[in-house]
């Protein structure tokens, strides 16, 4: 699958880091794609598929997502699209924007931090759900008309409430995008070092709980504040993540992946994986390789 991932090459001229454009289509027709820009995508009219990393979910109205440089995407129109009624468009806002736009200042400025973090945030894909994006979607439809300095001024407004929005959803999974984004702690870093190192095996709850110089009880406690979920969750979340790379890549078959990933038995893999995505393995492999 990896091979089939096209590489787009954006015409953004060294004049302006930004592109901010207004698109109406008949439906979406771009293929499963990278390109190294950062890309915010709002569909203000239209439904269907997002496909980002190795999450698949439908999209809506009002829809609106940041996608990360160089994390396979892509929107697929709903087969409503597909039937010649000409009254169907699917149209709203793309922004896209260079990797290393104000690269300096977002790396080295604290005012600029909650930035950065959503900018590392996004090589997993975040979302950001209707109507508590009313603010975010008035911003994004100011940029294409906006012009110099205004349009990045804009962009910085638009970023910041992006950053600072309460209810962000992120898609990809952890492992497929090599990003965790916890809370940071020397203790927190020294336990998921040990987990992604380990996850694939059986990891003993008394083990890793001395590695975090705490109980058992101590820890499960501390792990479920700091992460959001129970040990068990979070090494089955890193697992069907690595799964699902591994079903776009093609290159094992299920019962393989199912080992592979850690799982002993297919139908516990195969009851998680579904639990996880809404769709088995099988349906997961065949949606991104239409």
């Amino acid at each position: 699958m990896e091979s089939t991932i096209m590489h787009e090459h954006l015409t953004i001229y060294s004049g302006s880091p930004i592109i901010a454009r207004f698109f109406d289509y008949e439906k979406f027709t771009y293929p499963w794609h990278i390109h190294n820009e950062f890309e915010i995508i709002y569909v203000r009219n239209g439904y269907g598929e997002r496909f980002v990393a190795d999450n698949m979910e439908s999209f809506h109205n009002h829809d609106v997502t940041i996608v990360g440089h160089c994390i396979p995407h892509y929107m697929k129109s709903a087969p409503e699209y597909e039937k010649g009624d000409t009254s169907m468009r699917v149209n709203g806002v793309i922004i896209q924007f260079e990797e290393d736009f104000m690269s300096h200042a977002i790396n080295n400025y604290a005012d600029l931090s909650h930035i950065k973090n959503l900018l590392e945030d996004s090589k997993r894909g975040v979302n950001f759900p209707f109507p508590e994006s009313v603010e975010i979607i008035s911003s994004i439809e100011q940029l294409p008309n906006s012009k110099g300095t205004m349009r990045i001024i804009n962009l910085l407004h638009l970023l910041d409430l992006m950053a600072n929005f309460k209810n962000k959803r992120y898609l990809g999974s952890m492992h497929f995008c090599q990003t965790i984004s916890l809370q940071k702690s020397p203790r927190m870093e020294k336990i998921i070092t040990f987990i992604t190192n380990h996850y694939k095996e059986q990891i003993d709850l008394n083990e890793i709980s001395s590695i975090a110089a705490m109980s058992a009880s101590s820890f499960c406690r501390f792990f479920k504040e700091k992460s959001g979920k129970t040990l068990t969750e979070f090494i089955l979340d890193l697992r069907i993540g690595y799964a699902c790379k591994l079903l776009i890549e093609d290159k094992l078959d299920i019962v393989q992946i199912c080992l592979e990933s850690g799982f002993n038995s297919i139908t516990h893999f195969n009851r998680i994986f579904k639990r996880n995505t809404g769709v088995t393995p099988t349906e997961y492999k065949k949606q991104f390789l239409k």
